[in-house]
């Protein structure tokens, strides 16, 4: 990856920089209402990419359709502004440099297959993944 910095002035600053560019670990990410928690998500998938991983790879769980959707939509304005050469603003103090060709070609190839990327809520990661839910809430996955 280029060269990482951590988002100035933010008392969580440190967590934020380790949530987008420390890939070798699952990340549960909860916060109040316009705290950044989509830009910070989309932006640790959009360098995921940029890392080689392949979008079918990729899952991330909300708790709506509509933050799912809206998730993906940033996603892809993050890939999309990367290709075009430049830094999301969301990123420009993580990343200030851009990417490197080696990410950039990532990113080319991850953004032709965007929508391998599982976005969705528990129950709809569930029904993909074979788990019957009961009237109860509770779940059994499928043998």
């Amino acid at each position: 990856m280029g060269t990482a910095f951590a988002p100035t002035g933010l008392p969580d600053a440190g967590s934020r920089l380790a949530a987008l560019t420390d890939h070798n670990r699952t990340l549960l990410v909860e916060a109040g209402a316009g705290s950044g928690k989509t830009a910070l998500i989309a932006g640790r998938i959009a360098l995921l990419l940029s890392a080689g991983v392949h979008p079918r790879d990729i899952v991330a769980i909300t708790f709506t359709e509509a933050s799912a959707a809206e998730l993906l939509e940033r996603i892809e304005r993050f890939v999309h502004t990367f290709l075009d050469g430049l830094i999301p603003e969301e990123l420009r103090d993580t990343l200030p440099l851009g990417l490197t060709h080696t990410q950039f070609q990532h990113m080319e190839s991850g953004a032709r297959a965007l929508d391998e990327i599982t976005c969705t809520t528990i129950h709809g990661f569930c029904v993909k993944g074979g788990v019957k839910i009961d009237q109860g809430g509770a779940g059994k996955l499928d043998q």
